[in-house]
């Protein structure tokens, strides 16, 4: 009885360590009972955060520019546009580049006195806490309040020749 109970422990042991081993040995209605719940083994343990830069023509550098206003569809949520068309066409050339002068016309548009000239998509994966600790309410922190150690990956930045090019051309 004490082998069938170490046998028994062990293949526990093995299903829930992943290492399929059960899988191969056991028959079907045995392996049932040795099974383990692992319910979310891949799950996320970062939050990806999309953000743009404008290139600020007067000041001659980039800085955060809120674009949530330009895509009006779930504007305040991680479901708005903008974090659909990142989220699924951020390594896409063509895409970044409409998303370029898109956002560049919609911001000089909206705010001819801090004229932009171009921009630069970036992404930051913000750790998600721990299970069970408290947590606040999601809202749009700027950029400059993150930490140097939150990963920062940048996509996409508008070539500098049209970034003058932009700047330089009448409203």
């Amino acid at each position: 009885m004490l082998a069938a109970g170490i046998v028994y422990l062990l293949a526990v042991w093995l299903d829930a360590i992943g290492t399929g081993i059960p899988n191969y040995l056991l028959p079907r209605p045995v392996r049932f009972f040795v099974q383990e719940a692992a319910l979310f083994p891949h799950a996320a343990t970062e939050v990806v955060e999309w953000r743009v830069e404008g290139w600020m023509c007067t000041e001659q550098h980039f800085a955060e520019i809120d674009v949530r206003p330009f895509f009006p569809i779930r504007r305040d949520d991680k479901e708005s546009r903008f974090y659909r068309a990142m989220f699924f066409h951020h390594r896409e050339r063509q895409v970044m580049r409409a998303l370029d002068e898109y956002i560049v016309r919609k911001q000089n548009g909206a705010a001819p006195e801090r004229r932009i000239g171009g921009v630069l998509l970036l992404s930051l994966r913000v750790p998600i806490p721990a299970p069970g600790s408290a947590e606040a309410r999601y809202q749009r922190l700027p950029l400059s309040s993150f930490p140097p150690t939150i990963e920062r990956s940048y996509w996409y930045t508008t070539g500098r020749d049209e970034r003058n090019r932009r700047c330089t051309e009448s409203p």
